[in-house]
């Protein structure tokens, strides 16, 4: 009868030691809980931060596309009424020319000063005559259209211009159209 009460006594004290942990192990888990609920809410917030700073820079970023869309579209547009306006008096030349009486020697002159005129506005915009004649054929500048067997230039060289070539700033606008010696 003894061993049954101290076993009694000693099953009761294993509750009350169980009931202790389990109590301190629940308040632990409750402040674990609760530290991760602030972690998670604060993640969350942190979260929404980035998005909303993700979502700002994505407006910049398109802000900034169109704008310098806008920009390159008014620095061509400016560009072309530029080129025109120096364009304009070669055109108002001709229509005087045309409009004009007088011997054909007249007109030729006139044509020659206009003809001048407009090449001097072309080369202010940085437009260079390919040169051809004598040079030797470079497939960058020109495009040869016929080969030459009877000549007495060199395998390569260019005997006669067709059609004048042009390069501004060292890009080709229009490669010259050769003859060039076979």
């Amino acid at each position: 009868s003894e061993e049954v009460e101290e076993e009694k006594k000693q099953e009761e004290s294993e509750q009350e030691e169980e009931t202790a942990f389990s109590d301190m192990e629940r308040a632990d888990l409750i402040e674990y809980i609760n530290s991760l609920e602030e972690e998670v809410s604060y993640l969350e917030e942190e979260k929404d931060n980035y998005y909303n700073k993700l979502q700002r820079l994505q407006a910049d970023f398109v802000n900034y596309r169109n704008r310098t869309k806008r920009e390159k579209e008014s620095i061509a547009l400016e560009a072309k009424i530029e080129i025109v306006n120096e364009i304009l008096p070669v055109i108002d030349n001709f229509e005087r020319a045309l409009s004009a009486e007088g011997e054909e020697n007249d007109l030729r002159t006139g044509v020659e000063m206009i003809y001048k005129q407009l090449l001097s506005n072309l080369k202010s915009q940085g437009l260079e005559k390919i040169s051809t004649v004598g040079e030797e054929f470079d497939h960058k500048y020109h495009e040869a259209i016929m080969q030459v067997e009877e000549c007495e230039e060199e395998s390569g060289t260019i005997v006669e211009e067709m059609q004048r070539g042009y390069v501004i700033e060292g890009k080709v606008i229009r490669p010259a159209m050769v003859k060039v010696a076979k």
